[in-house]
Parts: C-alpha cells; sequence; structure tokens
C-alpha cells in the first residue's frame, strides 16, 4: 500500500518482497480502470510536490565532530564510519531504493518508473508504469506523512524492500494513505498508518510497523523490520524483514536480505532471500549483482523461481532522469527450473523537494 519504509542504511539511527507466485488482481477491473487510478494517484502526487516546502536538510555528519578533547584516533574511527554510512546512502539513493527517503532528509518526492520486462518462462513478461511518492505534512503534524503507490500490496506487507525475480506492473492496485510516526528511539521506530487501496471498489488497509537497528562494527549493521497489518479484502496478516550490510569500502555495499509474509487468507507463508552487492563507479554510474531465491508455503511447499541479475544504472541528460539495463537469468518452478534468460529496460523520473 501506502507505507514507506523508513529504515536507514548502515550508521542510522534506526532499522530497513517474496513476491506471490502470481499477482492477484482484483476480478472484474479493466486495465483501464486500473490505468485510471494509477493516474489519479500520481495527480495527486505532483499536487503534494507542488506545495510549499519547509523541511530542513538531514546533515550525515550529524553527532559526528564530537567533544574538542576527542582522541583522534576516536576522530579518525567517526570519519571512517560517517563516510562508509554516506555510502550506503548514496548507493540507496542512487538505485531509488525506499531504504533511502528516510536517510536523506526529503520533504516530497515522486518516482515515475516506465518498465519493460522480458522472460523466456511463458506469462512472466509484462511492462507498464510504476510510480511512488511521499510528502510530510508538517503543517499539520510534523511526524504525519502523505503517501501514494501504484502496488499497495507489497508498499503495505515491506515486500517492495525484499528484492523480486521481476518487477509487477500488471494486476497491482495502486493507493493513498497516511503514516504517523508514533516513536523515535535511537535504534528504534513505530508508526501506524491507513490508507485506501482500488478505485471502484475501494479496499481499506491498516498497518503498524516497528523498525530496530543495530551497528555491530563501524562497517556492518543490521535492520529488522516488523509489520502487522489488515486488508479488508484479505484479512490480517504479519511479516517480517531482515538486511545485514557492509561496506567494504566508501564505493561498495553487500547486502543479504530475508523475508517472510504470513496471510490469514492463505494460511502460508511467502517468502524470498537475496544477496547484493552494489558499486559505485562515478557519480552518475553504478552497477549490482544480485541473486535469490522465493518460494511459499501454501498451497504446497514450493521454491518458485531462483534468479542471478546483474543491473547497471546511469544517470543522464538531466539530473532527475535515470536509464537501467538488467539482462539476468531465471530458474521459474513452472518450467521445471530450466535456465530462461530475462531482460529489464527502465527509465525513471525523479521528482524531489529536499
Amino acid at each position: 500500500m501506502c507505507w514507506i519504509v523508513n529504515s536507514q542504511p548502515l550508521g542510522s539511527s534506526v532499522g530497513g518482497p517474496a513476491r506471490e507466485s502470481k499477482p492477484r488482481g482484483r476480478p472484474g477491473v479493466s486495465h483501464a480502470v486500473v490505468r485510471g487510478r494509477r493516474i489519479f494517484c500520481v495527480i495527486a502526487a505532483l499536487l503534494i510536490l507542488g506545495g510549499r516546502s519547509s523541511a530542513a536538510d538531514l546533515s550525515v555528519g550529524d553527532g559526528v565532530s564530537g567533544d574538542l578533547d576527542r582522541r583522534w584516533y576516536d576522530q579518525g574511527q567517526a570519519y571512517v564510519a560517517n563516510q562508509l554510512y554516506a555510502a550506503a546512502v548514496w548507493l540507496d539513493s542512487f538505485f531509488g531504493d525506499p531504504r533511502a527517503e528516510a536517510a536523506d532528509g526529503t520533504d516530497a518526492y515522486l518516482h515515475v518508473i516506465f518498465d519493460g520486462f522480458y522472460s523466456g518462462v511463458e506469462d512472466e513478461s509484462e511492462n507498464g508504469i510504476k510510480f511512488r511518492g511521499g510528502a510530510n505534512l508538517e503543517r499539520l503534524n510534523e511526524r504525519l506523512r502523505l503517501v501514494v503507490t501504484s502496488d499497495a500490496d507489497a508498499a503495505v506487507t515491506g515486500r517492495e524492500l525484499a528484492g523480486t525475480a521481476r518487477d509487477e506492473v500488471r494486476d497491482t492496485d495502486g493507493a493513498v494513505g497516511l503514516s504517523y510516526l508514533f516513536r523515535d528511539r535511537p535504534g528504534q521506530k513505530f508508526s501506524l498508518g491507513g490508507g485506501v487501496s482500488g478505485g471502484l471498489s475501494p479496499s481499506f488497509l491498516l498497518a503498524g510497523r516497528h523498525r530496530y537497528a543495530k551497528s555491530w562494527t563501524s562497517r556492518t549493521a543490521s535492520h529488522v523490520t516488523s509489520t502487522l497489518y489488515w486488508k479488508s479484502d484479505d484479512g490480517p496478516g504479519v511479516s517480517s524483514l531482515v538486511d545485514y550490510e557492509w561496506i567494504s569500502d566508501p564505493d561498495t555495499l553487500w547486502r543479504y536480505t530475508v523475508f517472510g509474509n504470513f496471510r490469514e487468507e492463505t494460511g502460508g507463508v511467502d517468502w524470498s532471500t537475496q544477496a547484493k552487492w552494489a558499486r559505485r563507479l562515478d557519480d552518475k554510474t553504478a552497477v549490482n549483482i544480485r541473486a535469490g531465491v522465493q518460494g511459499n508455503t501454501e498451497p504446497s511447499n514450493v521454491l518458485t523461481e531462483g534468479w542471478l541479475k546483474v543491473l547497471y544504472r546511469r544517470n543522464f541528460l538531466r539530473s532527475w532522469l535515470f536509464y537501467e539495463v538488467e539482462p539476468g537469468l531465471s530458474w521459474h518452478e513452472r518450467v521445471q527450473y530450466r535456465t530462461e534468460p530475462t531482460i529489464a529496460l527502465r527509465l525513471e523520473i525523479q521528482f524531489r523537494r529536499d
């Protein structure tokens, strides 16, 4: 739905989808109606971005300077930790990862992605437009945030952070909602959210989300995000996502992610696990390599797909324009895990007000 996870990467003070084997669309709703919902949500988000912003920028270096009498080696360690944290934020922000949206001090944003995906597996190819956005409502309350998304299920469950074999564009419901940050303590955050998904026959969504972060060393950290949610169409569910991160140098991020989502509707768990390596080549170019598997326990315990992807992303022409090329391999249960090629081509436009 519309709850954008505010988990921050290495060095931050707070903690960070298995894709279902088949996206579940809303019966009886045409693709034209779905497109209409998405257009409405995009227009609403653009209106948000046109409003006046008063949020201050987040300073990555806050809290690092310390007292004047700090020993030189303590100062050096703090400097290194700060630089590594900045690298993690830069990589997540450059790749458009929702993890970066809280860490970079953005007051209002909207990401619009024109997405084309081809797979050698039948019925897995698709193309369309995705979007995700949010804006602080400081005039009402500094802890209140308005959020919109083209994929309500991925946002409300936290699956958008987990990494999937392919992008889900078809048969997804857009949503708009509000999120309120109830507790904000070092290493922990708790928020509640609610919203409306769909159009002519809307469904209602509620979610409570707790985030916990732990820095183990100046180069490693873990994040645990737990979500309890309710959807008027499907009933309650609970999900958990765990990230473990290692910054090997100021330009390289390693991340291992495990995700599980239990739905009362199915009585089973949809799960995924993924390892990712990301590297900055220069200020306009980055690459990542990711490999993972996903599956479910109901109606039968099965590994539905494995994948290996190599992504090249570049900023071009304007600071807000990006393109991606992502070739890969897929091993899908539907074709008895035979190796099949995949490729994704994406063009992303980022609207942002800091």
